[in-house]
This record gives structure tokens, sequence and C-alpha cells, in this order.
């Protein structure tokens, strides 16, 4: 009996085996490659936005000048803090649940910058209670409320999963 061409493929292939182990594990090469990272704001930024919080502070204790709207000011500041908290507290709860897949000197970063932002805000709120009629207090109020949300989306974005975060520099 004559053996075609297609006959003698199969019986080589029938003499192949079934599987192959590859002689170490390649999951964490092909996980790396294939791993999306969200794209954030260098820290370089973040830093910025944290000196920028800091540097509206200290004018406020250096006599900027300021504007008087006392009743307008003081239920702005209650819609505006109305507004934030839940925000805010949405956004430190994303940053918690994430923060420990960061990359180390990363987290450091934001957790410093997030505490200078805590001070500010803290110093805000005080003078606030000195000079509840400040529209510009209130104005920093919101520019450092606003940059606390930008530092925490920038390395935890909403609405995407969680994926790590490689630190890629100095500040």
């Amino acid at each position: 009996m004559n053996e075609t061409p297609s006959d003698k493929l199969d019986s080589l292939i029938a003499c192949l085996p079934r599987t192959i182990e590859p002689s170490r594990d390649l999951w964490p090469y092909v996980d790396a490659r294939i791993t999306v990272r969200a794209p954030r704001a260098p820290v370089w930024q973040l830093a910025l936005a944290a000196g920028i919080a800091a540097a509206f502070v200290s004018a406020l204790f250096l006599g900027v000048p300021r504007d008087s709207e006392t009743a307008r000011t003081f239920a702005y500041r209650q819609q505006l803090d109305a507004a934030y908290a839940p925000l805010r507290q949405a956004s430190l709860t994303r940053y918690r649940a994430r923060a420990d897949r960061l990359d180390p000197a990363l987290r450091r970063t934001v957790e410093a910058n997030l505490a200078i932002i805590d001070r500010a805000l803290a110093e805000i709120r005080v003078a606030l209670e000195r000079n509840p009629d400040d529209a510009e207090l209130g104005q920093i109020l919101k520019r450092t409320y606003e940059q606390e949300l930008a530092i925490i989306d920038a390395v935890t974005p909403p609405n995407s999963s969680p994926a790590p975060q490689q630190y890629r520099g100095a500040l």
C-alpha cells in the first residue's frame, strides 16, 4: 500500500508530544508586557501642585488683598464644602484601596503631597473661621480641593482597572 504525503504527515504528527512545558515560568514576562498602565501626570507636576497649595496658604498670612461679600461668600464656602466632601471621600477611599499597588517611591511622594495639602486645608479653614467673609480664601479653598483631587486621580484614576503603577523618575 502506498502512503500519501498526508498520511506521512499524520503519522509524524501523532509521534509528537501533546504538550511541551517551558523551561521556566513565562507568565511574569507575559503579564508585564500586556499590563496596561493608566496614564498619569509626571511626579514633578504633583509636587508642583503641592507647592502651589503651600504658596497659597503662605500668601494668606502675608496679607494678600481680599474682597468682602459676607453673606454670599459664606454660603459659597458651605456649598463648596458640601460639594467636595463626597468627591474627596471617594477619591481618598479609592487611593487607600489601591495605594499598595503603587511603586513605593511614588507612594511616598503622593502621601507627602497629600499631607501638605491636608495641612493647607486645615490652615485655610482656620483662616476662614477668622475671616468668614473673605472671598479670596474661598477661592483658595476650592483650588486646594481641586489640586488634591487631581493628585489622587493622577495615580488612581476613577473608573479604571487598578493596574500597577511604576515610578519613572525623581522629582
